[in-house]
């Protein structure tokens, strides 16, 4: 009888990887099937742009409610392309009116809101470019849930039905 190591070509505990990482990269692809893990690694991304942008900007010596406004257009930029085509699966032209603009608009609210608070605790904490960018992340994780369902329930499915009766 074969030892262990010698069934497995001379490696040892090559059998329990060939059983787990067929399982492993299974779990993976079914994982970023769905589309709120999807959504949610977009917005990772976004996240990263944006509060590096921040964080940038103000070390160059930027007040914060600009710097805000511009950082957060800065993240909109891999959201949108990223929402489409990865987690909505959207091909094809991009459609001003039923996509661009109604993405921005839910864009400027969580800008307007995201924008409103940094100003408001930057005459707080002036020295704390840390806690501008927490100020940032709170007010776009709050709406974080809304901007999904909006995305998914009227955005994209919209455009989806409209385009397909046309």
């Amino acid at each position: 009888m074969k030892s262990a190591t010698a069934r497995d070509g001379g490696h040892e505990g090559l059998g329990y990887h060939r059983a787990v990482a067929p399982a492993l990269s299974e779990f993976v692809r079914t994982q970023f099937d769905n589309r709120h893990v999807r959504y949610t690694t977009v917005s990772a991304i976004a996240v990263a742009c944006s509060q590096s942008m921040l964080l940038l900007l103000q070390a160059f010596g930027l007040n914060p409610a600009p710097a805000n406004v511009i950082a957060v257009t800065f993240g909109c930029i891999p959201s949108y392309t990223g929402n489409r085509y990865w987690v909505w699966g959207k091909r094809g032209k991009n459609h001003f009116w039923r996509e661009v603009m109604p993405f921005w608009a839910i864009a400027l609210v969580g800008l307007a809101f995201s924008t409103v608070l940094v100003f408001v605790v930057s005459h707080f904490w002036t020295d704390k470019p840390i806690v501008i960018n927490l100020t940032n992340l709170v007010a776009f994780g709050s709406l974080w849930v809304f901007k999904y369902l909006a995305l998914d329930n009227l955005l994209f499915k919209v455009a989806e039905k409209e385009l397909s009766a046309a």
